[in-house]
């Protein structure tokens, strides 16, 4: 598929349309608006209450839009998406209103911070690491995940991480953001294996008439930890401009983002320097003083996007988007040891030098400038009759047009500053490339009359470019290479799947899905190369290490993923779901292929291009209930036994017991079990307050894994010779949620929300037990709060402190603490019927404190 145009295959699947617009809508079925026809009679049609098993419901108060076919949202505020393709998946879901006045919004991440049991790993504002966690997988389980914008697949399947791996969430602007949709578990075939953590969906607008709408948002962070005491400030500008003339749609977007960050990392060592602060590992066993902080980041982020539809007929639109990003950042090393963070790096006064791995850290992990250049294309024909049949067709492609990481080799002795020659990490040229065409058909009568049948085919390519060129002046990136690499490591997998789902409606109140994924994936072209290198930063030619090729083999794995799900409705506050699904995932190109240089613990990460696909086997039974006309209330049961489940673990290289290296290996069995609670209500005791929570238990343990191997530094005791019964890497125990938002009016909007998770393990042995350090996973419980204030139809603006208690924590690095949000915001056509762009009407004033607080009458 590399190559393919995006609007090619739009053009080609247009190609059977030949029939007038006049002509097609005369011919035209009957039309469900939101398609929310159902496979067989069954008298008055349900309206059920918020998102299905959510919290966020939509509010009930405020105006509902024109219908229309394509807009995302169903009158009953349910994805229209899920409804379409009898999707059998618990969902969580999030609008546009509900994230203008319940979150401070920065990022488009930012809109899934209360949703049930997810949690992104957002370090700093524009983060590119941000990976998504899960009810069953953690933060460096990147490739467990699905995130979609619409079309375009969000998440980089090359790897499977938290670093590269992570979604492109910088794609999306926060105003382009209609709604997000989360869908839990396995259990729909349309999805690849992928999916056993779950999938998000970003839907983004496209307005039926002129909207325009502008927001510029600050944020300061008041951040102190060990020798870096300041503030960081960042700000937002983003824009969105839509409209439709005739059958022509078209939206214009972006982003631009500016700021400084908090440190990511820091230097330490075991030795004491004066200046310096006392630290342990994460062990909590040795010393590991923090003597400079890296990764001090300056950044500048722009997101441009254009996206156009067509209505060929009343039922069937074409969409086109381009999307480009760029990066700019610059990080520059504080360090602790001398006065003013002179780069000085000579003899201390304790006459001990800095080792060289120290000497590194300063320049790699804390001088060096990234710049990025990303494009993307997505294409879609699509229909959406309601009537007996549907389709969608799509592709997608995503490029690195530009990646470079130019950094020095290492700081320079004794006199300071840096050694000229460096090193460029490249990331030019990985791509990925996906198609889509399925159908949905729905027998209006005869033996399959109440069927949903649906089905699908699917195509994708994922390509790793990743160099790492020696350059003989660092500033000059890849222009000055010597032509030497570190290291190189290149790869592509690909996979092609049929799938196939039937959901029968046996009775109005029961309907059974069942669904099969077969799929065939293939990894080839696997080439690693690396070279030995002094501590100048030069090639040693006369390595035996240098220049030696490494050809890997390919690999090829055929699997199949059987679903099935049985719904009951009770009556019209009950309902239970029971869900069972397979899931295989494959492992991407960098577990496969990726041979990267050590790394800040001076540990080497090596590839594993032996790995099998891991096999999932998801349970889920869901019992909700609805709590009067605008609140929810469920309990979800889950269980997930994963087998070759693929974790990195530190192992020692063969005929070398002294040198260890990290490299993912397939474990032979983990078990994932817990309880999910979440709940939404609207006018809870009071008109106008609005409360939703979730709690989450999950037991992760690992079941059985033969080829772990202890050593010095992964167990604590002689005798802990296996980790069976150990808890899985990177998931939490606990997780909560609790948000209240009071609305005493139309015009203001008060939130106080709290965020809890238990402290989680790295390690697979579970011994880094140490807190509040470098590389620790602390519990942390932070309390957000946030004043929107709605002007008039024009104007609102945001008043907001994310973790107001200033709650200090680690996750690997160290996270935000005390920010301060402001944001203002200009909009024009959220409501039919409008005056003027500058219509200035409808103002309001404070709140009228003596109508707070209006009790209201017992209604779940």
């Amino acid at each position: 598929l590399r190559g393919v145009s995006a609007g090619a295959l739009m053009v080609l699947a247009l190609s059977e349309l030949r029939v007038t617009p006049a002509a097609a809508q005369q011919s035209l079925p009957t039309i469900d608006v939101g398609g929310q026809r159902r496979g067989v009679p069954r008298g008055t049609q349900r309206i059920a209450g918020p998102a299905t098993g959510t919290n966020l419901a939509p509010n009930p108060s405020a105006a509902p839009s024109p219908p229309s076919i394509w807009a995302a949202t169903l009158p009953d505020g349910k994805p229209a998406f899920v409804q379409k393709w009898q999707l059998p998946n618990t969902v969580a879901s999030v609008t546009r209103q509900q994230i203008d006045r319940k979150i401070n919004i920065v990022d488009t991440e930012d809109a899934v911070r209360y949703m049930p049991s997810l949690f992104v790993r957002k370090r700093n504002s524009g983060d590119t690491q941000a990976v998504l966690q899960t009810r069953t997988w953690g933060v460096g389980s990147s490739a467990r995940s699905l995130v979609y914008a619409d079309d375009l697949l969000l998440t980089a399947l090359i790897g499977n991480d938290n670093t590269i791996g992570a979604p492109r969430w910088g794609l999306v602007a926060p105003e382009e953001i209609e709604r997000v949709d989360f869908l839990y578990g396995p259990f729909a075939a349309q999805y690849p294996g992928n999916s056993l953590g779950g999938v998000l969906k970003i839907t983004t607008r496209m307005p039926e008439k002129l909207e325009v709408s502008v927001r510029n948002t600050t944020t300061i962070q008041d951040f102190s930890q060990w020798g870096t005491s300041r503030g960081f400030v960042n700000n937002v500008s983003s824009f969105f401009i839509g409209d439709k003339v005739g059958d022509f749609l078209w939206t214009v977007s972006g982003n631009w983002q500016r700021g400084s960050q908090q440190p990511l990392t820091y230097v330490t060592t075991p030795n004491f320097y004066p200046g310096g602060y006392l630290a342990t590992n994460v062990y909590g066993t040795t010393f590991a003083n923090v003597i400079g902080s890296t990764g001090n980041l300056a950044n500048d982020q722009i997101n441009a996007k254009l996206k156009f539809a067509y209505d060929f007929t009343n039922t069937i639109r074409g969409t086109y988007t381009f999307g480009f990003w760029s990066n700019d950042g610059q990080s520059y090393p504080e360090n602790y040891l001398t006065a003013g963070n002179a780069p000085l790096w000579g003899v201390t006064t304790t006459g001990r030098g800095l080792s060289n791995a120290i000497l590194q850290n300063f320049a790699t992990q804390g001088r060096y400038r990234i710049q990025e250049k990303i494009m993307v294309n997505a294409a879609a024909v699509r229909s959406n009759s309601g009537g007996p049949f549907d389709f969608e067709v799509s592709a997608s492609n995503f490029t690195y047009l530009q990646s470079d990481q130019i950094s020095p080799w290492s700081a320079a002795v004794p006199f300071g500053g840096y050694t000229q020659t460096g090193r460029d990490t490249v990331f030019t040229g990985t791509y990925w490339t996906l198609f889509d065409a399925k159908g949905i058909v729905r027998p209006p009568e005869g033996i399959l009359q109440g069927h949903d049948i649906s089905f699908g085919v699917h195509g994708d390519q994922f390509h790793l470019n990743n160099p790492v060129w020696l350059t003989s002046n660092w500033t000059g990136g890849t222009d000055a290479s010597t032509g030497a690499a570190v290291t190189i490591a290149q790869g592509t997998t690909r996979t092609q799947a049929l799938w196939f789902q039937d959901a029968f409606f046996i009775t109005p109140d029961l309907k059974f899905t069942a669904g099969l994924r077969g799929e065939h994936w293939q990894a080839s072209d696997g080439y690693n190369q690396a070279a030995g290198v002094n501590n100048f930063g030069t090639a040693l030619t006369g390595s035996t290490l240098s220049w030696l090729p490494i050809y890997q083999p390919n690999l090829y794995s055929t699997r199949f993923s059987p679903k099935g799900s049985l719904e009951y409705r009770f009556d019209d506050d009950w309902r239970a779901v029971g869900s069972i699904g397979m899931a295989n995932r494959f492992p991407t190109v960098r577990e496969l292929y990726n041979l990267a240089t050590v790394g800040v613990n001076g540990v080497a990460t090596n590839p594993n291009p032996n790995l099998r696909p891991e096999s999932a086997l998801s349970k889920e039974l869901m019992i909700e209930r609805r709590l009067g006309p605008d609140g929810t209330a469920r309990v979800s049961f889950f269980d997930e036994e994963v087998r070759d489940a693929i974790i990195n673990q530190l192992v020692s290289v063969p005929g070398s017991a002294a040198q260890l290296v990290q490299t993912p290996t397939n474990v032979q069995r983990i078990r994932n079990s817990g309880v999910e609670v979440a709940f939404q209500k609207d006018n809870f005791y009071f008109k106008g307050l609005e409360v939703l929570g979730s709690a989450t238990w999950l037991n992760a343990r690992v079941i059985s894994d033969p080829t772990w191997a202890p050593s010095v530094s992964n167990f604590e005791f002689p005798w802990a010779t296996s980790v069976a019964g150990k808890t899985v890497p990177n998931v939490p125990e606990w997780r909560g949620t609790l948000a209240f938002t009071y609305r005493p009016d139309d015009h203001w909007a008060f939130t106080v929300a709290g965020r809890y998770q238990s402290k989680l393990w790295r390690t697979l042995a579970n011994n880094d037990r140490a807190y509040g350090i470098y590389f620790a996973f602390d519990p942390f419980f932070v309390v957000d709060t946030k004043i929107h204030y709605k002007w008039n139809e024009r104007f609102s603006a945001d008043f907001g402190v994310d973790n107001i208690g200033n709650y200090r924590y680690f996750l690997f690095h160290p996270f935000p603490q005390r920010t301060f949000y402001v944001s203002g915001r200009y909009q024009f056509g959220e409501t039919k019927g409008e005056p003027g762009l500058f219509y200035t009407g409808n103002e309001g004033g404070w709140p009228d404190v003596g109508a707070w607080f209006q009790p209201v009458a017992w209604n779940w």
